[in-house]
This record gives C-alpha cells, structure tokens and sequence, in this order.
C-alpha cells in the first residue's frame, strides 16, 4: 500500500486523487462505482480463478470476486488479462488485539469482510489492486482490466 499503509497511517486525499486519473481506464459503470462507493465491510463471498487458456490469448488468467455489499446489493468483481495473484490467507493471524492467542470469532468468518483496499497504476496498461480484509488477508492483483457490476439488488 502507498496510500493507505495501516489504520494510524492513511492519506486519504492523495488516494482519491491518484484514483480519478485511474477512472478513465473503467467502464461506466465500473468508473461511477469506484467513484462514489467502496466495498469496505462488504463481505466477501466468493474467490474464482479461471484459466482461459487458448494458446493465443495473452494472460489469459481471470480472478472473480462476489462480495455481498453492505447496502444490501450484490457485486461481481473481475480482474482480467492477471499477470499476478497473490493472497495470503493465514486464519491464525487474526486475533483479538487483547488476546493475542485467541483467534477472533473463533474463526467463523473465514476471509471476513473487506477492510480497504488500493488500486493504483503499475503502467500505462496495467493496474495493480492490493486489498486488505479484516481477518489480515492481503490480496494483491495486477491485472489490465477492471470490472464492477451489480448482480442482485
């Protein structure tokens, strides 16, 4: 993360400018999400990997993501043409700030919910997302495609 590196460290102002030069890259709808919304405590529903190999198509890896909104809506995110995907999942770092033993929610909520997330350039084509849930994932994606749509109101 640049923008946001942790919860004491955030600037949130230069984030959301570095953001609107990214706008023109998306599609209408993808572009007037990531202006006005976030998914922060959406919870996370589901993690696809898709191998679209054809032996023509460059990267043909997608990585699509449901998130259950806390407006009440239902969204697909799909990364395509992903040169990388990393997620670091690690269910015994998420622990009670307290009890630094005892795994929180006893371990129930799995991924958890979205935290916050980064989406900055990596070139003129490509784009890097670097996403932080709250059970300490940290899920980084470069990709050259963006997409956001609602699938349920």
């Amino acid at each position: 993360m640049k923008y946001l590196i942790d919860w004491d460290h955030w600037d949130l102002t230069g984030y959301q400018q570095e953001k609107a030069k990214l706008l023109h890259r998306f599609n209408q709808e993808t572009a007037t999400f990531l202006k006005n919304n976030s998914f922060h405590d959406g919870e996370v529903i589901s993690i696809n990997l898709l191998n679209q190999a054809n032996g023509e198509t460059k990267d043909p890896t997608i990585v699509k993501m449901e998130i259950n909104h806390p407006n009440g809506g239902r969204y697909e995110i799909q990364w395509k043409h992903v040169r990388k995907f990393s997620i670091d999942y690690d269910i015994t770092r998420n622990v009670y700030a307290n009890q630094p033993n005892r795994i929180a929610f006893g371990g129930r909520r799995g991924l958890d919910a979205w935290g916050y997330d980064e989406l900055l350039p990596l070139s003129k084509r490509k784009l890097q997302h670097e996403i932080f849930l709250f059970s300490e994932t940290t899920i980084i994606i470069h990709c050259a495609t963006l997409m956001i749509r609602k699938i349920k109101a």
